[in-house]
């Protein structure tokens, strides 16, 4: 499988100053590509600064640096935020993602990526396979289901090459959300503070940032023609675990001799199990994850404690 050249290569990232974001430009920057970005607080030659809600600017900024390609992570991403502002979570990640497919249609890219989360698919059998039908039921997650329809109807109607990655939980070095479990735990375990746990049993499948990114780049150099018209690709990791088997793992990498405190945290609508079979990014991108969790974590626990 010969993937194409991403040398010299237009490639515009929205969100890039985000965790996965920013490792994205510089992966993609040592990769050869010529990267592009949107953010609201970057500044810089290449870099359009403003929100993912300016159609004109977004589309203007396409056109006149020339984008051949669009990966498009800019979202407000909170699982909390969407419970406590739902109309902000809808409206940014519905008409932000629209504004970057209408653009790219008008400019007539080569590619464009649309993020998405596993978290679509809601209560369906396990593993989430990629021919379900999404059942969300919370704001983000259901505005992601959104626009991955979005996404979908502009490659049906316009013949815009769309692909829309579904990603289970990312973790790794440089993750500033404190609210996710993995950055919230080291914090405390490298503070010498006992980490807290709700619903200890909740098992997730965490990927690590480098195979996420290693998917982004299969995704915009594998030839269209292979993977025909198949859109949606998951990824994950095989890396299953629960709340407190991660919260146990770091203390233990970590080297630290702490206990675990129970708390009572309201999580409306919190699905017990999630995670997916990427069996089809392996058979159609020859993707594959690299990443033992226990290495994954060791790395990101480095990271933390030399940047503190």
């Amino acid at each position: 499988m010969v993937d194409l050249s991403l040398k010299d290569k237009r490639v515009l990232v929205t969100g890039s100053t985000g965790f996965v974001g920013s490792h994205l430009v510089k992966k993609l920057t040592r990769e050869g590509a010529n990267v592009f970005e949107l953010s609201r607080s970057k500044t810089g030659k290449k870099v359009l600064k403003g929100n993912i809600a300016d159609f004109s600017g977004l589309e203007l900024f396409m056109r006149n640096s020339k984008i051949q390609a669009c990966i498009h992570l800019a979202a407000e991403s909170l699982v909390e935020l969407g419970q406590e502002d739902p109309y902000r979570t809808f409206k940014t990640n519905i008409d932000g993602t629209l504004n970057v497919l209408e653009a790219a249609r008008v400019n007539s890219l080569e590619r464009v990526i649309v993020a998405s989360t596993a978290h679509v698919y809601g209560k369906n059998k396990l593993p989430y396979v990629e021919k379900y039908t999404p059942r969300p039921s919370r704001p983000y997650e259901t505005s992601k289901a959104c626009t991955d329809l979005i996404a979908q109807s502009y490659a049906d109607t316009f013949n815009l090459p769309v692909l829309v990655p579904r990603f289970v939980n990312i973790y790794g070095p440089g993750d500033l959300n404190f609210s996710r479990l993995i950055p919230k735990t080291i914090q405390a375990v490298l503070s010498g503070e006992t980490p807290k746990m709700w619903g200890g049993e909740a098992l997730r499948d965490y990927l690590f940032i480098e195979d996420a990114l290693n998917a982004y780049v299969k995704l915009l150099s594998i030839p269209l023609k292979i993977i025909k018209d198949n859109r949606i690709f998951n990824f994950g990791s095989g890396n299953k675990a629960s709340v407190e088997a991660i919260i146990r793992k770091i203390i233990a990498i970590s080297g630290k001799n702490l206990s675990i405190t129970q708390i009572q945290d309201e999580r409306p609508l919190e699905i017990e199990a999630q995670y997916v079979s990427f069996s089809k990014a392996r058979k159609l991108l020859g993707w594959n994850p690299r990443t033992d969790l226990d290495v994954g974590l060791g790395k990101t626990i480095k990271w933390y404690a030399g940047n503190r």
